[in-house]
């Protein structure tokens, strides 16, 4: 029999889960740096100035909707986790801890976009922060200890092996900013663009795919 004394609700763990993307998504605007015109030598106006911002705003945008994409990912796992053990929230705390990490990667690469060690962080935060999610649903879904017994096995199969293929992906992107950081960005990009739209569609988990 279980002992119920192990396990706890996840609220009070998916409340603080979305405390901190929340704080981390604000955090990022903070890597856009303000012109101040008049304190630049040989200015030629604010537009001219703001124009130069594009990598710095580019590096926002793109580092916003990952935070997004991976608090999405996070909810659309603990939506089948029932309950919660020490295990599961410490799993968690390293996911946060990735995201927490994400304004730093972000002003590193806005301020360093061509530089391999930049784009390495960047996409190693991020595949901390996916590893972790997919580590939650593994954890929880094994013997369903934390899920409901009728959860479909076939979904938990389909979601832990595509989670392990997007991983991949990742562990790749972040690799790939040894040979050039073009390549971690652009990998990032492809997978950001195809999970939202894939968000859009109203499709259930990581596999984009329904039960």
């Amino acid at each position: 029999m279980m002992d119920e004394r192990r396990y706890f609700d996840t609220q009070r763990l998916l409340s603080v889960t979305d405390g901190v993307v929340a704080i981390s998504m604000t955090l990022l605007v903070l890597t856009l740096s303000v012109p101040v015109v008049k304190d630049i030598p040989n200015s030629e106006g604010l537009w001219p100035e703001m124009r130069g911002l594009w990598r710095e705003s580019l590096a926002y945008l793109m580092s916003f909707f990952i935070v997004g994409l991976l608090w999405s990912y996070n909810h659309l796992v603990f939506r089948h986790i029932r309950r919660a053990n020490g295990t599961l929230l410490l799993i968690n705390l390293v996911f946060l801890l990735a995201v927490s990490i994400m304004p730093f990667s972000s002003a590193l690469v806005a301020n360093n976009w061509d530089e391999r060690l930049a784009a390495i962080v960047y996409g190693s935060t991020m595949f901390l922060a996916a590893a972790a999610t997919a580590a939650s649903f593994a954890y929880a879904t094994r013997r369903r200890r934390l899920v409901d017994e009728d959860l479909d096995v076939g979904f938990i199969r389909r979601e832990n092996s595509v989670a392990l293929w997007l991983l991949a992906v990742l562990a790749i992107g972040a690799g790939l900013g040894f040979i050039n950081s073009f390549f971690t960005y652009a990998v990032l990009g492809t997978l950001v663009v195809f999970y939202w739209v894939t968000i859009a569609l109203d499709r259930e988990g990581v596999s984009a795919r329904r039960k």
